[in-house]
């Protein structure tokens, strides 16, 4: 029976493969300092360090939603279009646990692991045990999540504020210069590159990516580790949630709506393919601070929201045809 975990379909991929993932960054790298010249040149005072701070700032939002896609792309080519309402949820939520008060942080992250992993769960469970198109669950998931966001809302109020220490982890900065939300988003990279790097979980993910048939005939149990993904993808989102209402200093009810867009181009945009099989944690980094880049001159130019939605969604359409051509192609 073959090992999976030295079996040669999982092993360190060819030089060629590294360099075609490593071209995918310096084009992603290119278009950062394209879109900053184009903002230099035509709008003046663009490439600035309060930019720089800004694109930095959001960009991290952005990367810890894209490093919970990644998993679940990586384990068997699945997006999660949910990822945004879990995080608004699990944000309306744990705001009346907080209620201003540093106590009650910790009561807020485990409900955002609990309540986060069993919307990953549900998730999970419908589209790998059913087999349905994770692009229609994983949609479908969040028009029930926001509609239950509606319906406690119309009940009664959402009240709540995030603790100070939360609003100073997500919000504030450290000497004036590094947004302390950098360094949250190095904890999250660093959990997740040890989890897939430096344990066999991490192996059995891009095994179940690259070739499900292998790996279940390598005695792999390839719906639990699919599941899985989609758990801990869910349990990112809910703690994105509370970082983003650590971020806007309160709760609203389309709290993390925007991010499911820029969760999926980030991956893409950062170089990994969405057939699954491969991760890249920089290459997320790099995807999200494309995005949030291209956020900012869309701002700058005076086009606002509808601007940034109008390139969101021509990045979406991108995103989505790539999706499905790799989906018919498997």
């Amino acid at each position: 029976m073959n090992n999976p975990l030295t079996n040669s379909a999982f092993a360190a991929k060819p030089f060629g493969r590294h360099l075609t993932a490593f071209s995918k960054q310096y084009i992603a790298v290119l278009m950062i300092l394209v879109i900053f010249a184009i903002g230099e040149i035509f709008i003046g005072s663009f490439f600035t360090p309060t930019m720089i701070l800004m694109t930095v700032k959001f960009a991290s939002l952005i990367s810890i939603f894209g490093l919970g896609q990644m998993l679940i792309i990586a384990s068997g080519g699945d997006i999660d279009l949910s990822v945004g309402f879990n995080a608004t949820f699990v944000a309306v939520i744990a705001a009346g646990f907080m209620d201003g008060q540093n106590s009650g942080l910790f009561a807020a992250v485990i409900i955002a692991i609990i309540l986060g992993g069993f919307i990953g769960l549900l998730n999970g469970l419908l589209t790998v045990l059913l087999r349905l198109p994770s692009l229609v669950v994983t949609l479908a998931m969040g028009l029930v999540v926001q509609g239950a966001i509606n319906v406690y809302a119309a009940g009664m109020s959402i009240t709540g504020r995030p603790s100070p220490l939360l609003n100073q982890l997500a919000a504030k900065m450290t000497a004036g210069l590094i947004p302390n939300i950098l360094f949250l988003l190095i904890i999250v990279t660093v959990i997740t590159m040890l989890l897939l790097n430096k344990t066999r979980i991490g192996t059995l993910i891009r095994a179940c990516g690259a070739n499900p048939v292998t790996a279940y005939r390598s005695g792999i149990n390839v719906t639990r580790v699919r599941i899985l993904s989609f758990v801990a993808c869910g349990v990112i989102a809910g703690f994105a949630g509370l970082l983003l209402m650590g971020n806007a200093g309160q709760i609203f009810k389309d709290l993390g709506s925007s991010y499911v867009m820029p969760s999926i181009a980030a991956v893409i945009v950062g170089g990994i393919p969405l057939k699954g099989g491969q991760t890249n944690f920089i290459g997320v980094i790099i995807g999200a601070v494309v995005l949030q880049t291209i956020t900012n001159l869309f701002v700058a130019f005076g086009w606002g929201d509808g601007g940034k939605w109008l390139g969101y969604g021509l990045v979406l359409l991108l995103v989505l045809i790539a999706y499905i051509r790799e989906k018919v192609s498997r």
